[in-house]
């Protein structure tokens, strides 16, 4: 039944209607491949003054592991394709690279509030005794997916648009794999995150902007 907002009885002090929202320390930025989340997440951090983690800048947090993106290369390949959660934390390679990735984690929590994009769990945040909040970065425009997908280094040479999709939806398949053998959520589904971003809607410049205002006072 339709009700009239105009005859709601107050609710001051009705405790189910007060939430106030505290910044975290921690936001944890999920992003479909070629949503520009990682663009975002970064220009949203110097707004804020957050730290901003990706995985190839949490690699540079444990010189020590020398883990590099070549030798993560086999390992992604591995997740390209759909793979239940036991086949992935059986595989050998899973152990160390994950290892390594919680190890930078955990330094990257203690020299400030940050966002890291991927890799990192509510979980894994919270267990370390640190506050977060959930976002997905998604775009829905295929002929914009496939235009920034021959930009990146990685598929500038493919000129087939069918290739290029299989391309991105193995990119996601990635993100979603690696996801899965750590956390009991599902990457991707919108319903897990507390703030899910359209980018194709919203642009880079004020979806960064957006998310910045999660960090802010």
């Amino acid at each position: 039944m339709a009700e009239d907002i105009r005859n709601m009885v107050s609710t001051k002090g009705v405790e189910a209607f007060e939430k106030v929202y505290v910044p975290p320390y921690c936001v944890l930025l999920d992003s479909t491949y070629c949503s520009m989340g990682r663009m975002i997440g970064n220009s949203a951090c110097k707004i804020a003054g957050y730290n901003y983690y990706d995985a190839v800048i949490l690699l540079d947090e444990i010189p020590e592991e020398k883990l590099t993106i070549k030798e993560l290369e086999p390992f992604e390949d591995f997740l390209r394709k759909e793979r239940s959660k036991e086949e992935i934390l059986c595989e050998p390679r899973y152990a160390r690279i994950s290892a390594c990735f919680d190890k930078a984690i955990d330094r990257a929590l203690a020299k400030g509030p940050c966002l890291i994009h991927d890799r990192a769990t509510q979980n894994m945040i919270s267990e370390c005794g640190f506050s977060s909040i959930r976002v997905l970065t998604y775009a829905t425009n295929e002929d914009d997916k496939v235009e920034r997908a021959r930009l990146s280094p990685l598929y500038k040479d493919l000129k087939d648009r069918k290739e290029i999709l299989l391309k991105i939806a193995e990119e996601d398949s990635i993100r979603r794999n690696y996801h899965l053998a750590h956390s009991d959520t599902q990457w991707g589904v919108k319903e897990t995150y507390d703030l899910c971003i359209n980018t194709d809607e919203l642009g880079k410049d004020f979806a960064g902007k957006l998310l910045s205002k999660l960090m802010i006072k």
